[in-house]
Parts: structure tokens; C-alpha cells; sequence
């Protein structure tokens, strides 16, 4: 089976599953892995970086993983937050977000930030710490599987092409246990992979990625699988 064909297979799988975990499990889950990630990664990494980071993260919806306690932390923290806001012809632009109140429910009741936000634009992207991406399964090579509209896929290529590669920047996710896959996800070339998870049980670290994190000043240990 091609990549796509068992992308789009697994990607009905996965909907599934995340359908049926329920809310309760959810929210602790993501109110846990939210709080390992300040500790493990966002507090080491604003001690290396001098103060405050600048931080993107996806606005959660529906049963996705809560990404609410994890805004709340950064925005405790004084971090800059960014969140995305879909846009004509399959595009994605980033915002700058002062408190939630800046949140308006948007494409397909998606919640995203409101007009009068200021947009970050693309040539600032390098100044970008840390982006924590939504997906629907993970695996433990930093593999990812979204949602198919190639949004994510887009934003990180840019990144990478304007930062000359992606050493400076963490890339995670807040990811349900019942979502991480022993298995290798079906990777094609334009899909790249995490450093990291953030789950309830602590933070997953991607081998491939112990040099980077580490000269960014966060410990990486790989005893998670």
C-alpha cells in the first residue's frame, strides 16, 4: 500500500479511537502533560534562552488533546503565544494571542483568533521557540499523522527554509496515550517529524534529536519505549 493510501486508512482508525476516550480521560491527561511540559521543557528552555519564549500552539476542538492548560501556563509565564488561523486557499497565518478572550469561533467552529489580532508574519517565523502541532497518532520516531489538509506540513517547511533548518526550534505535541503507535507511521517526503511528546506520564524524546535538544538545554531521556 502507497504512503497516502495507508495514511488516509490510518487516519480513519485513529478518528475512531480518539472518539471513544472519554472526556474525563482527556482532560486529565492533557492538564498532566501540560504541566510536564512547562517542567521538562518550556522552564529549562526559558533558563537557556534568557526570559520568555516565543510559543505556537494549535487551539484544540472538540475531543482533540486540551491545549487550554498549556496556553494558560505560557501566558502565566509571560511567553508570546501564537495560534493559528486557517485562511482562502488552504492557507495558515499565525497571531499573536493576549488571553483567550481573543479567541472567536471560526472555520467549521474551530476556535481562532479574532480580526483585530495581529498577525506574526512569515519572516519573524525564526524567532519561533517552540510549536506544538495537533495530530490524530504519534509513533517513536517523532512520526505524525494529521488531519491530511498539509497545514503543518507548509508552516514547517517555511520555517526550516527561513531559519536555515530547524535546530533553534522544539517541535512537540500533547499526545493521548491511547494515540502513540508502536508502530511507524507511514512518513512521506514532505511530512516531517517531532523532537518530542507531551503526555500524562511524562515527556517523550525522540533519539534523533537528543544533540539538538540538549544544546538547547533540555535533558533528554529515552526510557519512555
Amino acid at each position: 500500500m502507497e504512503p497516502a493510501d495507508a495514511k488516509k486508512e490510518l487516519r480513519q482508525q485513529m478518528l475512531a479511537v480518539r472518539a471513544q476516550i472519554p472526556d474525563a480521560s482527556r482532560s486529565e491527561q492533557s492538564l498532566a502533560a501540560s504541566r510536564i511540559a512547562e517542567l521538562e521543557v518550556l522552564k529549562p528552555l526559558r533558563a537557556r534562552r534568557g526570559g520568555k519564549l516565543n510559543v505556537f500552539c494549535y487551539v484544540s476542538f472538540r475531543d482533540e488533546p486540551d491545549t487550554r492548560p498549556l496556553l494558560a501556563s505560557c501566558q502565566a509565564q509571560g511567553d508570546r503565544l501564537l495560534v493559528p488561523k486557517i485562511g482562502a486557499q488552504r492557507s495558515l497565518t499565525l497571531h499573536e494571542l493576549t488571553g483567550m478572550a481573543d479567541l472567536v469561533p471560526g472555520t467549521w467552529g474551530i476556535p481562532e483568533p479574532a480580526a483585530h489580532t495581529a498577525i506574526w508574519p512569515p519572516e519573524r517565523y525564526p524567532e519561533i521557540d517552540v510549536i506544538v502541532v495537533p495530530g490524530l497518532a504519534f509513533d517513536p520516531k517523532g512520526g505524525r499523522i494529521g488531519f491530511g489538509g498539509g497545514y503543518y506540513d507548509r508552516l514547517i517547511d517555511e520555517l526550516s527554509r527561513r531559519s536555515g533548518g530547524l535546530s533553534q526550534v522544539v517541535l512537540g505535541a500533547l499526545a493521548l496515550e491511547e494515540l502513540i503507535l508502536p508502530e511507524a507511521i507511514p512518513m512521506e517526503s514532505h511530512d516531517f517529524r517531532l523532537d518530542l511528546l507531551f503526555t500524562a506520564k511524562g515527556t517523550i524524546y525522540m533519539k534523533e534529536s537528543s544533540d539538538k535538544l540538549g544544546k538547547l538545554g533540555i535533558r533528554a531521556r529515552h526510557d519512555a519505549f
